[in-house]
């Protein structure tokens, strides 16, 4: 009996292990990851200097890995395993409240916020000729849960405190006007809807002396399933969201253009909802430069916002307000080349708008 014992486990051994060897064999390599949001190593080429040096072995590893089959369904495994069997409050530092996901943001690492506040008044002293200075900050989620339910967070006053006591213009403070349910359950990002007051806060503290909100109200339009950055993140088997954005006559005449692409585009590219990352919807997703002209704004102002992702869905809310609106986003462009590609002038009103997220890894900016 014993002797059968082992034989059954060396037989389900040995079916796993060369099971799994012809099922990689088989399989067709995957270019990329939607739900990890990154490219996947490929198979390295075999030549003797790769042999020598070691590399070959480092980057074949990382290929076996990447393309080991059935990846995310092992992932899921691990993540339920750790959260409801080992009842660990968190995997790979994504946590769960409620039906919503977090990853931690911690520490304060006050030099990186120092950095980017200096940046600032860099880039205003020596770019900028305007001086309707203005600069707010976007809480990331932790902001709204993590205190109170016993997670590590970043000193958020005092990165506030860097900020007000560092950068040379005027604190819009919208911190108030947001909670946790402003933002989407899966990602890290604020949810348009929602946000219409906080761009009529800026708006207001800039002076514009409009309403954003069109005769009749905002169209909403709705992309699903919108799997957040934190599904990949977290691994774990959650309900997806709901992409909702808000068109106007203004939003539907309004185009884009762009350094990194040709010609005019809407300012909802709908087409790039099914690529890597469903938000790039806003504003053509991660872009060094863009311009927004929007011919049915209640003024004839201009808007420079030097933003990072959350700037993406909240642009397209200034266009019932300002004639062109111009996008800068210094973790793609260094500031010296600002002058080769946007027109900046003593008229506009400039915004640096960033969330808690970037500042603490201020050094991103050019």
């Amino acid at each position: 009996m014993q002797k059968v014992k082992y034989i059954a486990i060396a037989a389900v051994s040995f079916v796993m292990l060369f099971g799994i060897a012809i099922w990689h064999i088989i399989l067709p390599d995957q270019e990329t990851s939607r739900s990890e949001r990154r490219n996947l190593a490929q198979a390295p080429a075999l030549t003797a200097e790769g042999i020598f040096s070691g590399d070959y072995m480092e980057e074949l590893e990382t290929y076996l890995l990447d393309q080991f089959p059935g990846r995310d369904g092992w992932r899921t495994i691990k993540a339920v395993t750790r959260f409801d069997l080992f009842r660990q409050l968190d995997n790979n530092d994504v946590y769960l409240v409620d039906d919503s996901v977090f990853k931690m943001e911690y520490p304060l690492k006050e030099d990186q916020v120092a950095y980017a506040a200096n940046k600032i008044n860099e880039v205003v002293s020596t770019y900028v000729p305007s001086d309707r200075i203005y600069y707010s900050i976007v809480p990331d989620k932790n902001y709204f849960v993590a205190e109170e339910q016993g997670y590590p967070h970043m000193d958020y006053d005092r990165l506030v405190e860097i900020m007000t006591s560092t950068v040379n213009g005027q604190y819009l403070d919208i911190m108030d006007l947001l909670s946790v349910d402003d933002y989407y359950r899966t990602d890290t990002h604020w949810n348009q809807p929602d946000i219409v007051d906080v761009a009529q806060f800026l708006a207001d503290g800039m002076g514009l002396g409009v309403s954003l909100t069109p005769e009749g109200g905002y169209t909403e339009n709705t992309l699903s399933p919108f799997y957040g950055v934190y599904c990949g993140q977290s691994a774990l088997p959650v309900e997806p969201d709901v992409l909702t954005y808000l068109t106007s006559d203004a939003t539907n005449a309004a185009s884009m253009t762009g350094v990194e692409f040709e010609g005019k585009w809407p300012v909802y590219t709908t087409t790039k909802f099914d690529g890597m990352d469903g938000y790039d919807v806003f504003a053509g997703g991660a872009q060094a430069v863009i311009t927004m002209e929007s011919p049915l704004a209640k003024t004839d102002r201009e808007l420079v916002i030097f933003r990072d992702s959350y700037g993406s869905s909240i642009s397209p809310l200034f266009l019932e307000g300002y004639s062109k609106i111009t996008l800068i986003d210094l973790r793609y462009i260094a500031a010296k080349l600002l002058p080769d590609f946007v027109e900046l002038n003593e008229n506009q009103d400039v915004l640096f708008l960033y969330s808690t997220s970037l500042l603490n890894s201020g050094m991103l900016l050019k």
